[in-house]
């Protein structure tokens, strides 16, 4: 793997640990703020979720967000933990526009594969690409639906993590 992918490994444990103290922290937004959400994470393959790549296409996600979305954040935090790094932005927009705007960054950046954000309504619903017409993400090793390859584990953390590489390669190089 590659020198920028090495980190601290986190167990299974942590991780759920850090789903749940997220979804309370959203939750806390939603109740606070009264507007949609958007939760930014990094998708990152294995045990390191935390590492110099991973704070590279984090803060390429911070950007892209912060300029897409100029003038209608109200908050915005991110947080560095052993599990990965987290971006919280609320944002005074209609939900499923907001989902557009995020589905278009997922798709149109460079590292857009590698970015996860979550759109969650006021209402605390998360908004999937469905509800904006748009099919699911395609796997990022083999261009299947990504959803039936991480479900089946179609793909080993080799493969997995020469992927996520080769992106980061193609965007550095471009840089």
């Amino acid at each position: 793997m590659n020198a920028l992918m090495h980190g601290p490994e986190i167990t299974l444990d942590a991780l759920l640990f850090s789903r749940e103290r997220r979804a309370e922290y959203q939750k806390i937004l939603l109740e606070g703020y009264g507007w949609p959400l958007i939760s930014l994470t990094v998708n990152m393959p294995g045990p390191i979720k935390r590492s110099a790549m991973a704070r590279g296409i984090f803060d390429a996600g911070v950007l892209a967000l912060r300029e897409k979305l100029a003038g209608s954040v109200r908050y915005l935090k991110t947080r560095d933990y052993p599990t990965g790094f987290e971006g919280f932005f609320v944002v005074e927009m209609d939900a499923r526009a907001l989902k557009t705007i995020t589905c278009r960054i997922e798709e149109s950046h460079p590292l857009g594969r590698l970015l996860d954000m979550d759109v969650l309504g006021a209402d605390g619903r998360i908004l999937g690409r469905a509800d904006i017409g748009l099919e699911a993400r395609r796997c990022m090793v083999c261009g299947a639906p990504g959803p039936g390859c991480a479900r089946s584990r179609a793909h080993g953390l080799d493969e997995l993590g020469a992927a996520v590489a080769a992106i980061w390669q193609r965007w550095t190089e471009g840089q």
